[in-house]
């Protein structure tokens, strides 16, 4: 009978990287009365705790290790599927002991075992798509949960699967206020803001190829700009340098903690189309330039910039296909033309708006807080019509 009102408790599971977490970092910090069991793996445990380590909530943490089983050699195979059978019976033992309300799963193999103790246990779970191609993580688990919770409205690879529902990627409520604020005004500041940033870790490919591109420019161009770019650290002084010595304003770092604040500031942002940062994009109406990581399983971060470009909402700049010359055109096009960053910026308002209406006016992380809250609702009635 104690049990029967107990505290809430949202189990949430994610693999380690930025695009996993950040949506559920967003949940927690919309629906802070739970107490949270959070599973991650050894990478994701860091990013939790940066987060939490200053808030008053009542959270878990529990590190499993799990690699991905796509890769080719079979010994690696085997290693990955005996990691999912011990987070597998490490996830049941947690559940049993735990006792959560309902279990979402951000993506990652680290997700999969948990959702699969979750249907053992006959406790209701989501899983929740970033991208606009379904992880193969989500895609095993897409029938296996209660409900897949969709990033895009036309999500692709998804085969007969009952309980879905659009709910959009939950961002940080700092980036949905910049949406509201009108871009317009931000054209005549000066100087020209250009915001650069490769995903949770950087890129070699915008440290390097993309530096000497904005180093190229004209002259009179270089003189007007202000860089703000993420690198790695061993690329710091490198990118540093290069910057200085053509005489261009610039700030690098390895990692920004206000990343909210240079999007506020910045007339353009160049960036990789992981599902967190298309998100970021979508709800702060920013325009930019996708440059999609060529290597992203089943080609993702393509699909999701496609989506951008397709709407009028961005451009996408393919860096196998696609020359130096080509995007150091494309910078100068735009820098020389700026009503077009107007107008991408008010497109994206109108996608993010018509996108809105399908949540029933809702943000992404406040219709996904709803969803967990009523699935919660719905669990305590069946347990205190059993008490």
């Amino acid at each position: 009978m104690r049990n029967c009102n107990r505290k809430k408790k949202l189990m949430l599971v994610a693999g380690g990287t930025g695009g996993h977490i950040y949506p559920s970092l967003s949940l927690i910090n919309k629906i802070n009365n739970y107490n949270f069991i959070i599973i991650t793996d050894p990478r994701g445990k860091g990013y939790y705790e940066s987060f939490l380590k200053n808030r008053t909530l009542n959270f878990k943490i529990f590190t499993h290790k799990v690699t991905s089983p796509s890769n080719k050699r079979i010994i690696y195979k085997i290693i990955s599927l005996y990691q999912i059978l011990i987070s597998l019976l490490k996830s049941i033992f947690t559940i049993i002991f735990q006792r959560p309300n309902v279990i979402i799963g951000f993506g990652g193999y680290p997700s999969v075992a948990p959702i699969l103790a979750a249907k053992i246990c006959n406790v209701p779970s989501i899983i929740h798509e970033q991208n606009a191609v379904i992880g193969r993580g989500n895609k095993l688990l897409s029938n296996v949960s209660n409900i897949l919770a969709l990033s895009f409205v036309e999500t692709k690879n998804i085969k007969n699967v009952k309980n879905i529902i659009f709910t959009g990627n939950p961002v940080r409520q700092e980036f949905e206020q910049i949406g509201k604020n009108d871009y317009k005004k931000l054209i005549p500041n000066k100087p020209f803001t250009i915001l650069i940033y490769g995903g949770s870790l950087g890129s070699s490919y915008f440290s390097k190829q993309l530096t000497s591109i904005i180093c190229s420019l004209p002259k009179e161009i270089r003189g007007e700009i202000k860089i703000i770019q993420q690198v790695r650290l061993e690329d710091l002084e490198y990118v540093r340098n290069n910057y200085k010595s053509n005489k261009i304003k610039a700030e690098i770092s390895s990692f920004f903690q206000n990343i909210s604040k240079k999007f506020q500031s910045a007339h353009l942002i160049i960036t990789r189309s992981g599902g967190s940062t298309v998100a970021e994009i979508l709800a702060s109406c920013r325009p930019a330039i996708f440059v999609p990581l060529p290597n992203s399983f089943d080609n993702h971060q393509l699909e999701n910039a496609k989506f951008f470009e397709e709407n009028n909402c961005g451009w996408v700049f393919d860096q196998i296909k696609n020359s130096k010359s080509d995007f150091k055109n494309l910078i100068e096009n735009i820098f020389k033309n700026k009503d077009q960053l107007v107008t991408v910026s008010q497109k994206t308002k109108e996608l993010s708006h018509n996108l809105s209406k399908l949540r029933k006016s809702k943000t992404p992380t406040g219709f996904l807080s709803d969803l967990v809250l009523k699935m919660t609702d719905d669990q305590k009635k069946e347990v205190n019509n059993l008490c």
